[in-house]
């Protein structure tokens, strides 16, 4: 944790600092400012979780000092110093929710317990973040929502993956088969634990998913996932229609791509299911551009449905999507696996199966190990008849009563935690179909709508009361933690709440 100390009285400053030291607390950076002005220059390259700081200084004193850093969104925790005859100030500090304050001289055991308090209220903020991160995460991994429309900034990301390699693990449930427990996934990650320092799970009802993010300064072996998953791994249920189907993908530095590897773990979770016997599969480095082709799948399958593309254009249009499952001219099955892997990917992340479309018998056959060469003939029938039983389901059909529904919804209950999954658990609609209405219908996502009906709530708050804190209104538009509230403000306004209630007042 980073500390600052603000002191106009080198000797008192530096001596609290060296309290500090000794004491092993979990304050391990700290650092020290002469005077407010000295802090604020200091703030541009340091942000602490705590300020320590005097009152009465020159050029700028504390409360001055902590009004500027809270309109500049620098800090939001302060604990300030004060003599016997400021009292009247520390009372004034309050109003700015200063945490608490000291008497001067400074009392150790006095110190050290308020730092403990702190300690504690950061442990327990930090975990609501990393769950709030967490929530985001799936949105983007799961349902393809874009990072930009997150206030998930890079450094988040390194906190919650900071070594090198990521790992995803899909556990796919099929039929009856439940989602994997809470007390389960403990046991996964526990055996895990050794290898991967930080492991997450999110799950899906809609896409009958747990994922599994693990994140370490070295990849578990085939051997550990086994171990670690223990009974998952029984062949026979593996191999059936039901049971639990499992995919591992892995690489290097890549939390800008989670996203692909996670499609990367779908790939190989389904080659598992229907091309393979073995107990595990692991993405490998031979099919590194899977998630390119899946995505100009996917956008020749979107496009189809939306312009109403006939089938007669699909074949002709077909020419133009097999290049993109490109392989030797005598690996024909390897390119046929790759095709069908990326056609089962999309059906997973829309809630359906082959078994749904082609029906269980002629699905079986055409998902299963044969010598037969993938002809242009069956590529363009296969998406033909994808598009052909999506479109008699209506799930892709123009549906401005679904997203009036939704918007109506989100009105409604901006104030509460809403999420994807409980926007589509009011509406009963899949999460991804709910994505592309918005995208479509909107030109935007739902989490970029969310975010700007909640800002356009928060500055009419702002305008009508001036005196609320801006605490009290990141509460009121549905932000339980106020910094997210700051981070998400900063990102579509450009500026602060602070610095824009400012703006406004003048």
């Amino acid at each position: 944790m980073k500390l600052m100390v603000v002191d106009d009285e080198p000797i008192i400053l530096n001596g609290i600092i060296r309290m500090i030291q000794k004491a092993n607390t979990s304050f391990i950076e700290i650092v020290g400012a002469a005077d407010g002005i000295d802090a604020l220059q200091k703030l541009a390259d340091f942000q602490p979780d705590l300020i320590l700081t005097d009152i009465h200084m020159p050029e700028m004193d504390g409360l001055a000092l902590i009004k500027e850093i809270q309109a500049q969104n620098l800090c939001s925790r302060f604990v300030i110093l004060t003599g016997y005859g400021d009292f009247a100030y520390a009372r004034q500090a309050l109003r700015y929710q200063v945490i608490d304050y000291l008497l001067k001289p400074i009392n150790k055991e006095e110190l050290l317990t308020v730092l403990s308090k702190v300690e504690q209220t950061i442990r327990e903020e930090q975990q609501q973040t990393n769950e709030h991160d967490l929530l985001l995460l799936k949105e983007h991994i799961l349902y393809n929502t874009p990072l930009e429309d997150m206030p998930l900034r890079p450094e988040q990301l390194h906190t919650l993956l900071p070594d090198p390699y990521t790992t995803i693990v899909v556990f796919q449930a099929y039929e009856s088969v439940p989602l994997l427990t809470a007390e389960r996934l403990e046991r996964i990650c526990a055996l895990l634990a050794h290898v991967c320092k930080k492991t997450y799970t999110v799950q899906s009802r809609f896409l009958r998913q747990t994922v599994l993010i693990a994140n370490g300064a070295d990849v578990p072996t085939d051997e550990e996932f086994q171990h670690a998953c223990g009974e998952l791994f029984d062949k026979k249920r593996i191999q059936g229609s039901g049971g639990y189907c499992i995919g591992v993908s892995v690489r290097k530095n890549n939390n800008d791509h989670l996203r692909d590897l996670y499609i990367e773990a779908m790939a190989a979770m389904l080659f598992n299911r229907y091309f393979s016997n073995s107990i595990l599969t692991i993405h490998r480095p031979e099919t590194e551009n899977l998630h390119s082709d899946y995505d100009h799948l996917v956008q020749y399958i979107e496009h189809s449905l939306v312009q109403q593309v006939t089938i007669e254009q699909i074949e002709k249009d077909i020419q133009s999507i097999l290049p993109h499952f490109s392989a030797h001219a005598d690996c024909n099955n390897k390119l046929r696996e790759k095709f069908l892997i990326c056609v089962g990917v999309y059906l997973q992340s829309v809630g359906l199966t082959p078994e749904t479309i082609w029906g269980e018998h002629a699905a079986t056959k055409l998902f299963s190990p044969g010598h037969t060469p993938l002809e242009n003939s069956s590529v363009s029938e296969i998406i033909a008849q994808l598009i052909r039983y999506t479109r008699s389901t209506d799930r892709h059909q123009p549906n401005s009563q679904a997203i009036d529904k939704i918007v109506a919804f989100v009105e409604q209950n901006y104030k509460l935690d809403l999420s994807l999954d409980a926007v589509a658990d009011h509406v009963q609609m899949h999460p991804n179909y709910i994505s592309m209405l918005f995208r479509k219908e909107m030109g935007l996502t739902f989490l970029h709508y969310l975010h700007t009906f909640r800002l356009a709530k928060a500055k009419q708050i702002m305008q009508e009361n001036p005196e609320w804190p801006i605490n009290t209104i990141a509460e009121l538009v549905g932000y339980e933690n106020p910094r997210h509230f700051f981070k998400v403000f900063k990102k579509f306004e450009n500026i602060t709440p602070g610095q824009y209630r400012l703006e406004n007042s003048s």
